[in-house]
């Protein structure tokens, strides 16, 4: 008994709930098929997936403001197939000058 009195936590935890309940949560931690980390990394999953709806949906809205002038404006529709698809009216010859850049690594 001197034991306990010197040390009273050591009494709490020998207590049989105690021990049980932290079986349990060392189960639930890190033994279980739904434990901490795969929460974690799901979490993570969820993020990133939740990142790329962000950029479809702001992709989305760039190419509906472009189609929009597109439709509404004629000589817009034609800048763009000639600078996109290198398009051109009969007759016409396109010459397509190109830069070089640096490339990102």
């Amino acid at each position: 008994m001197k034991l306990f009195e010197k040390y009273p936590a050591l009494k709490w935890l020998t207590n049989k709930y105690a021990l049980t309940g932290l079986g349990f949560v060392i189960w639930m931690i890190f033994l279980d098929a739904n434990n901490y980390f795969i929460h974690a990394e799901l979490d993570q999953q969820i993020e990133n997936l939740e990142n790329d709806i962000e950029f479809y949906e702001e992709t989305l809205a760039e190419e509906r403001e472009l189609l929009h002038q597109l439709e509404t404006n004629p000589e817009a529709f034609e800048r763009y197939a000639r600078e996109n698809f290198g398009m051109h009216k009969e007759g016409e010859t396109i010459t397509i000058i190109e830069y070089e850049t640096e490339q990102d690594e």
